[in-house]
């Protein structure tokens, strides 16, 4: 079941070929602290999204598309609507799964893997997941904007994840895009685009 939520979470529509520049410390500390006051400051974050899963062994990557809703400090709804309806939703410490109808729900509480999951999504989302305690991190630049490349220290998310890679808009610096590679190679891809932020969601959108 992790594995079929994961092939839903996070990252682009395309690979980046821009040459990266690695950033200096006093770069380094400078993102950090923009990306940590843009993320507190972003109460709620709406975006449509265009998904990319790679996996070696099929053909053709698995496309897809939909909208995510973010209130703070961890509400998340990932709503798919292309190729087919589908949606999860992180609320009240429970992930609620919407698959075409049929519904189901995890208590988080009670699985420490799916409550990381939780909040990797949330601060992935936010852009506050910059934590050297969590994470070993490189940073870098290219004409699309900062990029951080985080090695998970934390065995759990070494299991589901080898590398995760968030490119951060160069003028607001919150989130653009994720890429999440898992041990075998395989990866999966978001973008996101059309951002509103810190605008009313209505309750009715994380209802269940």
């Amino acid at each position: 079941m992790l594995r079929h939520l994961c092939v839903f979470f996070f990252s682009f529509v395309f690979i980046c070929y821009a040459q990266e520049t690695k950033l200096s410390q006093s770069e380094i500390e400078e993102l950090k602290s923009n990306v940590s006051a843009t993320a507190q400051k972003s109460k709620t974050i709406v975006n449509s999204f265009t998904q990319l899963k790679h996996i070696d062994f099929l053909s053709n990557d698995i496309e897809s598309s939909g909208d995510l809703y973010f209130k703070a400090p961890n509400i998340i709804k990932w709503s798919y609507t292309k190729p087919y309806d589908y949606s999860v939703i992180f609320k009240d410490k429970k992930l609620y799964i919407n698959d075409s109808g049929k519904k189901s729900d995890v208590n988080l509480a009670s699985n420490k893997v799916f409550k990381k999951l939780n909040d990797l999504i949330a601060k992935s989302v936010s852009g506050d997941m910059l934590d050297e305690n969590q994470f070993s991190m490189n940073f870098y630049k290219n004409t699309l904007g900062y990029i951080a490349k985080l090695s998970p220290n934390d065995p759990t998310l070494q299991k589901m994840f080898n590398q995760i890679i968030l490119t951060f808009d160069i003028e607001v610096f919150l989130v653009s895009q994720v890429k999440l590679v898992e041990s075998s190679g395989d990866y999966t891809l978001i973008n996101f685009k059309n951002k509103s932020v810190n605008q009313p969601i209505s309750d009715a959108v994380f209802a269940h």
